[in-house]
């Protein structure tokens, strides 16, 4: 409640105070509407050079990332080349480490069949030859019998 009062006294005593009844004549709106003008002129020049800051240091900025984001995009660059490249060596190594020793073990079939092939034919050549040589021999020998 004593606050209560308080605040009443406070508030009567602004209202009562002569500023409260005083009247405001023309001169003083002239001035006030100057003070605005003035005021308004000013804060209009500084917007304007706080603008110009702004855009010459955003085109700063712009630059200055359009650099940097050039850099990083040489450096993305090499580094995919690279890794491209290590991606084909691998490959041709892959290739290198399977198809070398396939084609050696090709090879070595190839020349094992061939010798194979060609101690087969010797072999029919011998049992050919033995062939012959029997029927002569039973033919040699018919030609004894006979003669004998």
């Amino acid at each position: 409640m004593k606050i209560f009062g308080l605040v009443l006294a406070i508030a009567c005593f602004f209202c009562c105070s002569p500023s409260v009844f005083a009247e405001l004549s023309v001169e003083d709106l002239e001035k006030i509407r100057e003070i605005v003008n003035e005021v308004e002129v000013r804060l209009g020049k500084r917007i304007d050079e706080v603008e110009v800051r702004l855009g010459k240091r955003i085109d700063e900025v712009e630059v200055r990332l359009g650099k940097r984001i050039d850099t990083e995009i040489q450096a993305l660059g090499r580094r995919i080349d690279f890794q491209g490249h290590l991606i084909i060596a691998l490959i041709v190594a892959i290739i290198a480490f399977v198809a070398v020793p396939m084609g050696v073990i090709v090879y070595q079939y190839n020349r094992n069949r061939d010798q194979q092939e060609t101690e087969i034919r010797a072999v029919r050549d011998q049992q050919e030859e033995i062939k012959v040589l029997r029927q002569r021999i039973e033919e040699l020998e018919r030609e004894r019998i006979i003669k004998t």
